[in-house]
């Protein structure tokens, strides 16, 4: 069932596995002749990361990505893809697909980037200051997993990347005039249920099944630095179920019902992403009848698991939805702000503050209009209630703007994801004095600090070998007069209570 296999990389962007070229128009791995299902395994790459409070983009740029293992390293993607890691705050994307990946054990991820750009932005979404970031090792980055992973000939996987820019940013330096980032990366390999967070994925609606289920088509990267639909192709198709709860919401803003979802529109959904199983998949309702084709419309309507059903390539990936957004890309405008009344239950509206930067200028805060089947997630993935959006609360609204004559405008809103604020956290550098049992003591700048250290990830990190190199290890690994980074929050005491502690390696 689900196999887990998580570990923290330094790198300044992404890893990227494309299907036949997509993914920013470059070349797979695979050869001309497609392998038999036995030796190849579907592969489908989310990514997802936190807001920033320092940078208004965070611009990463991804040109190539190998597996290493024992024999030859396998391309899996090249080309160029620049991403703006902040526009996936809050939820995940499915950012490539291969069905190509060849089946096997690999030890290694490389990355190879060609840019990161950190920018800022003048309240009417105008650059003000850009800077392009040092790429140490000229943008080599190797990720070693804690021990090798198993591709398995004829499975599913979901990787998803956790772009911690916030703990990036925390550890920049500064020489010469350039600022020098080492980002950090959490990963989750899954062939089951991914991590808890919310997916987002834009497309073409090409298939509506009678039991409510549709195929979307992915058109564009929500998190793509650009205007640009490169990401379109049956190779990008996932099937979005949806249930009585599933809100549907027109361009307008307003609620709509499924049944006013029409084929060849655009829409964005949001959703649980999960790698779908052809022998489990064709009964979806448990009725012991293949839903292939039930009512023999020609449509297979009960979220078909196929291969080249309707002339198009086989759906390897559900999307469980929870909204749906009809429109084009950014027409839901994604709406950081500040809660500054909470919500009202007889209109089910709250007021917004809204937050600079954003290319939205309003004079002082904005109602926010929720509706029945509005949804409330926290960064997370959790769903949350109407008391959660309580005064002083961070946020991300979904929503068109409506801008009335005789009334004050107001945010209709489909979606609103609270941010997870951690309370306390801080980031220290230093040397390591010592390390008893599943604690340590550090020499920093400002004096001798203690470290709780008990759940704490822990990574090594290795530039002496032309690559950025990073991987899991213990506090046993950590020696005297080490350099460390370590990131948590304050305790009782004047400790630190470490999530994250990342070691250089001389």
């Amino acid at each position: 069932m689900r196999q887990l296999l998580k570990f923290l990389a330094l790198s300044a962007a992404l890893l990227t596995i494309a299907a036949c070229g997509g993914g920013g128009g470059g070349s797979s791995g695979s050869s001309g002749s497609v392998a038999p299902l036995a030796q190849v395994a579907t592969v489908g790459i989310a990514l997802t990361d936190a807001p920033s409070p320092e940078y208004d983009q965070v611009l990463a740029t991804v040109t190539s990505v190998q597996l290493l293992g024992n024999g030859a390293p396998v391309t899996v993607f090249s080309g160029a893809e620049t991403i703006d890691l902040l526009r996936l705050a809050g939820y995940s994307e499915l950012f490539a697909v291969s069905d190509q990946v060849p089946a096997g054990t690999y030890n290694k991820i490389r990355l190879m980037l060609s840019n990161l750009e950190l920018v800022t932005l003048n309240p009417d979404g105008t650059v003000d200051k850009s800077i392009t970031a040092k790429l140490v090792a000229n943008g080599k980055i190797d990720l070693n997993p804690r021990g090798p992973f198993v591709v398995a000939g004829g499975s599913t996987l979901v990787i998803t990347l956790d772009f911690d820019v916030k703990k990036s940013l925390k550890i920049k330096e500064t020489g010469h005039g350039q600022v020098i980032v080492r980002p950090v990366i959490f990963v989750d390999i899954a062939n089951g249920q991914p991590a808890p967070g919310l997916t987002r994925i834009h497309g073409l609606v090409t298939i509506i099944n009678t039991d409510g289920s549709l195929r979307l088509c992915q058109t564009a990267l929500v998190s793509s630095a650009f205007d640009d639909n490169r990401h379109g192709g049956s190779d990008r198709c996932v099937r979005v179920s949806t249930d009585g709860n599933t809100g549907v919401f027109g361009p307008n803003g307003l609620p709509e019902q499924i049944a006013d979802l029409t084929v060849g529109e655009e829409a964005t959904v949001f959703g649980r992403l999960r790698p779908l199983d052809d022998a489990n998949d064709h009964d979806d309702d448990n009725d012991g009848i293949n839903d292939e084709d039930d009512d023999n419309d020609g449509r297979g309507d009960h979220r078909v698991a196929d291969r080249n059903h309707d002339g198009e390539a086989n759906e390897r990936f559900g999307l469980d939805a929870y909204i749906i957004e009809e429109g084009l890309l950014g027409t839901f405008k994604r709406i950081a702000g500040t809660v500054t009344l909470p919500v009202d239950s007889a209109t089910d509206r709250f007021e917004f503050d809204v937050a600079p930067s954003q290319g939205l200028i309003v004079d002082g805060a904005i109602a926010a209009q929720l509706y029945p089947k509005s949804r409330i997630f926290s960064a997370a993935g959790v769903e949350l209630t109407r008391d959660s959006l309580d005064t002083g609360v961070h946020a991300i609204a979904d929503s068109v703007l409506a801008i009335s004559n005789g009334e004050a405008d107001v945010l209709r809103t489909a979606l609103v994801t609270v941010d997870d604020v951690t309370v306390g956290e801080t980031a220290v550098s230093g040397s390591v004095l010592s390390v008893n049992g599943n604690s340590l003591r550090m020499s920093t700048a400002t004096g001798d600090r203690c470290v709780q250290a008990e759940t704490a990830d822990i990574f090594l990190i290795d530039e002496s070998h032309g690559s950025l190199e990073s991987t899991r290890g213990s506090l046993a690994d950590l020696q005297s007069g080490q350099h460390i980074n370590v990131f948590g929050t304050e305790g009782i005491g004047g400790c630190v209570i470490a999530d994250t502690i990342l070691a250089q390696v001389d």
